[in-house]
């Protein structure tokens, strides 16, 4: 009997190709997802910021969309077409919801993360004293 000998020239090459792949798209799925949660806390943060603009006396809800507004155009980069909203605002209670898309790092067509995070808060109001 003969023996035959197997040539594994290439053998490494081709099992760097196997785990590589994998290797690859785990690495960029886990960079989209610490995209995906810093803009889930930016638009919580404008969304905050909105809150504690608007609710404390004199605020208006103009005034806690525009701080909102201003603190995501602060943070270009994190979320892209952010939209602020105050809808749901009473005399005595504050809305905010900030809307925005996630950054993609590798774009797929016809798929988009979308985050909507909203807080309410009770608004200040004049009190008279002796309530005691």
């Amino acid at each position: 009997m003969t023996a035959v000998l197997r040539d594994e020239r290439g053998s490494v090459t081709v099992e760097a190709a196997i785990w590589l792949a994998p290797a690859v798209l785990a690495l960029i799925g886990l960079i989209q997802i610490v995209v995906w949660w810093a803009a889930v806390d930016t638009c919580a943060a404008a969304a905050q910021e909105g809150l504690d603009t608007g609710r404390v006396l004199g605020g208006t809800p103009a005034a806690a969309q525009q701080a909102a507004a201003t603190y995501m155009a602060r943070t270009i980069g994190m979320a892209r077409n952010p939209q602020v909203s105050t809808a749901g605002t009473t005399d005595t209670r504050m809305r905010v919801a900030v809307s925005a898309d996630v950054v993609m790092v590798v774009p797929i067509p016809g798929w988009q993360w979308h985050i909507d995070y909203a807080v309410a808060g009770v608004r200040e109001h004049p009190t008279t004293g002796g309530d005691s």
